[in-house]
């Protein structure tokens, strides 16, 4: 997939839709509308996940950093855990008492679009200029010419490969196409078997502990053969493909042959060397380095294998969303500039988060830290290459029928990979199943 460079245009109003739920709907033009934009000054309540990895408490700190640059605004934060976080949000709207901005995927969640639910990035006092200054992935947050959220950085699928292990068994480099992957991992296993190592050459994030992965890992590899989770015009899912068929029988290769085990972890059989090769976004890394002298000096960074059309894979991350029911958005905007600015998204890369902006249309400052980070790691090759791969094509699919895809998948990939099902009843069930969330969505 070659990578768009257009822009958008910023639109002067916000489409006239009802707020998620009935508790919240207004016959006002534009969801905003419904609201107050505000003097600038006031309280906004802010709810989060703990998106900083490896560091719960350091949403905290940014917030109480905030709130001491300033005397207008006093930001609330309320941390929520990934596992019901979302969930937790979706239930505050619907009750009419939602925070004033939250955390949601990059991409955003059709139903909130839909129903006019977040206020655009222009409406909170974002100016073109601001925009203009995002990396073109920006676009997985449009709907309809206008930007809904402000990333705070992006995630990128990337191979990660002991280089201990690939050297022990005679490979200096990583595979560079699905052939050589499947070749090089293949051989790790045989022969890490007849040494008395025991080591499997790949696995398959989500077809172990984290089956939720599986939705990134197979999107990423459906990518690669030409794949698309649903038609160009959104109402129809196209699973059941080609590109699928050839997806899923390349992955059930690896376990046909006893050359990945189902329910190894990916993550831990890495950290521990018996598992050579896996793949993830890459923020992943800061599980990795956690594991000390276990991985320490023993692995790298890869850009996904090539597969049969390209060596695309998916796109992740987080951005900060505003209500446009809040009262507060032009204090919300100003928060939401400040945590997604490019001074802040620059010290996420610490946790390997992928830079949001454009580095050349920052300042000198900014642009001088966002260097020094790039020279000082290496990975950082191998993750940007795998950024200027991607396009926002994947995500702006996904995003159409989202909840029902991803646990779909969770269940119909596993079986289709490890051979409980044949691959036209995996991918059949999933078009079936996200068709008629399709339909209901119109």
């Amino acid at each position: 997939m070659a990578r768009p460079r257009r822009r958008w245009l910023i639109a002067l109003s916000l489409a006239s839709t009802c707020a998620i739920t009935a508790s919240a709907c207004s016959s006002t033009s534009g969801g905003a509308a419904a609201g107050s934009q505000g003097d600038g000054k006031g309280t906004i309540e802010f709810w989060s996940m703990p998106f900083w990895i490896g560091q719960d408490d350091k949403v905290q700190q940014l917030v109480d950093q905030f709130n001491a640059s300033q005397s207008d605004i006093k930001v609330n934060l309320t941390q929520l855990e990934w596992k019901d976080g979302r969930e937790k949000i979706k239930q505050a709207m619907a009750a009419g008492q939602g925070p004033d901005v939250w955390l949601m995927n990059n991409g955003l969640e059709l139903d909130y679009l839909k129903a006019g639910s977040l206020a655009s990035l222009d409406q909170v006092g974002y100016t073109s200029a601001d925009l203009a200054k995002f990396d073109d992935l920006i676009e997985v947050n449009e709907y309809q010419n206008k930007v809904y959220g402000a990333p705070l950085y992006f995630d990128a699928t990337v191979m990660l490969y002991r280089t201990d292990v690939l050297e022990k068994y005679g490979y200096t480099k990583p595979p560079a196409t699905w052939e050589e992957l499947k070749a090089t991992a293949t051989a790790i296993t045989q022969k890490s078997a007849s040494d008395g190592s025991k080591i499997s050459g790949w696995q398959f994030k989500g077809m172990d502990d984290h089956v939720n992965a599986i939705n990134s890992t197979w999107e990423s590899f459906l990518c690669q053969a030409g794949g698309n989770l649903t038609s160009p015009d959104y109402k129809k899912s196209t699973q059941n493909s080609e590109a699928g068929k050839a997806t899923m029988d390349y992955m059930r290769s690896f376990y046909q042959d006893k050359t990945s085990p189902v329910g190894t972890s990916a993550l831990n059989g890495f950290i521990d060397g018996k598992v050579a090769m896996f793949s993830f976004y890459q923020s992943v890394i800061a599980n990795v380095e956690a594991g000390g002298a276990k991985t320490e000096g023993k692995w790298a960074v890869a850009p996904m294998p090539k597969g049969p059309e390209s060596g695309c894979s998916m796109v992740g991350g987080h951005s900060l969303v505003a209500n446009a029911l809040g009262q507060e958005t032009k204090a919300a905007g100003t928060f939401m500039k400040w945590l997604a600015s490019p001074e802040r998204s620059v010290q996420y890369m610490d946790f390997h988060a992928i830079f949001p902006y454009d580095p050349a249309k920052v300042t000198p400052e900014v642009k001088a830290e966002y260097d020094k980070k790039i020279k000082g790691d290496p990975n950082w090759t191998a993750i940007l290459e795998q950024t200027e791969r991607n396009t926002p094509d994947l995500v702006l699919q996904d995003r159409h029928g989202w909840s029902t895809r991803w646990e779909k998948q969770k269940s119909a990939i596993v079986a289709g990979v490890n051979g409980q099902n044949s691959v036209d009843e995996a991918l059949s069930s999933i078009d079936e199943e996200v068709g008629k969330a399709l339909d209901a969505g119109r």
